[in-house]
């Protein structure tokens, strides 16, 4: 059997979830800021010139691996006898129009790198619903891991998507090497989860200019931990 880094075994398990606050969830995890700047093109610059810079510090030679989050939603409803009130047919139009085109972006996403990369699927992996929320069940979530094996990713695409709600993927970064997963959460800022406290000392420094200030004395007390 072909060896698996800490990280690579971490991702092809259904034990780990990897669900947002991704700093807050790990012990071992820094969490940088993106967006700054007096403007919005400033602000926006700043975003994608930091995100560049700390991809480049974590995957000098490109990330080895990307997750992708595939959310799955029941589309039928409670099954209550109700029907859904729309204020007129132009709003549900709109709505239904909404649902197609996400929907076929994620399946042409999806295919796109299944035939490109090779893969594998982590399945039904726990949500943010708990059970006796009103969505729970309702929503299910697969994990798609991509191996890059030289081909490499667009990675600055998929990055900038990250940026808008609307067109991210919630794509993460793997490095085998490093032992670490880099995730953009939006033009705000981003968390880099390690494996070990090793790792995460050894990219503290490096990865110290770009830290949120908010969360500065968290990382200091990991980093002397």
């Amino acid at each position: 059997m072909a060896f698996q880094s800490i990280v690579e075994q971490k991702i092809c398990s259904r034990d780990f979830p990897y669900l947002q606050p991704y700093f807050y969830n790990h012990p071992y995890a820094l969490r940088c800021e993106l967006g700054i700047g007096d403007t919005t093109e400033a602000y926006m610059e700043n975003a994608r010139k930091r995100a560049l810079e700390i991809y480049h510090i974590l995957f000098s030679d490109g990330a080895d691996a990307i997750m992708y989050n595939y959310w799955m939603s029941d589309d039928c409803d409670s099954g209550d006898a109700h029907c859904n009130q729309y204020e007129s047919y132009e709003d549900f139009q709109e709505i239904l129009q909404n649902r197609i085109e996400r929907k076929t972006e994620q399946l042409v996403f999806l295919a796109k790198y299944q035939y490109k990369y090779r893969h594998k699927t982590v399945r039904d992996l726990q949500t943010y619903d708990e059970p006796g929320d009103e969505l729970y069940g309702i929503q299910r979530r697969n994990r798609m891991i991509f191996y890059s094996d030289g081909i490499g990713f667009d990675f600055a695409d998929l990055i900038e998507r990250e940026f808008d709600p609307n067109l991210g993927y919630e794509v993460s970064f793997v490095s085998f090497k490093n032992e670490c997963i880099f995730s953009v959460y939006d033009d705000r800022g981003c968390d880099v989860v390690f494996m070990t406290a090793e790792k995460m000392r050894q990219f503290y420094y490096l990865l110290q200019p770009y830290f949120l200030e908010y969360d500065i004395e968290e990382m200091k007390r990991r980093f002397q931990g």
